[in-house]
């Protein structure tokens, strides 16, 4: 993984507070947890990456044909919402992206979170 994420976890907290529970990116086959907080890791030990990369490695950007789904602009990301947690897939390229794990109670301003994020992990490579 040859990207660069500096400090992406503490940007992350700045938008969702203790609300945060994991980061992972991915990069074809290799994966990396960035975070994960502590109770998340007592619940959940080593398999929510696996569980989580499952859930959104189908995601990976598209183009939306349907005029109301965007017309023909990628895919910024995805959101899944379970009762426990709400998580964002912010696909980069067909083979690489970041996972960002939320309380639920984060996903209250969620297209201006979405918006921030893409901005700090992607959008200073164009």
């Amino acid at each position: 993984m040859t990207h660069e994420f500096g400090s992406v976890v503490e940007h992350l907290r700045t938008h969702a507070g203790d609300a945060l529970q994991a980061v992972m990116i991915y990069d074809g086959d290799e994966h990396r947890d960035l975070y994960r907080r502590e109770d998340v890791t007592e619940r959940h030990g080593s398999e929510l990456e696996r569980e989580v990369l499952r859930e959104v490695r189908s995601d990976g950007p598209r183009e939306a044909g349907a005029e109301f789904e965007g017309g023909t602009e990628p895919l910024r990301a995805t959101v899944r919402v379970f009762s426990s947690r709400v998580i964002v897939h912010l696909p980069r390229d067909p083979e690489s992206g970041t996972t960002v794990v939320l309380d639920p109670s984060a996903a209250r301003n969620l297209t201006d979170f979405v918006a921030d994020v893409r901005a700090d992990l992607y959008d200073s490579e164009a």
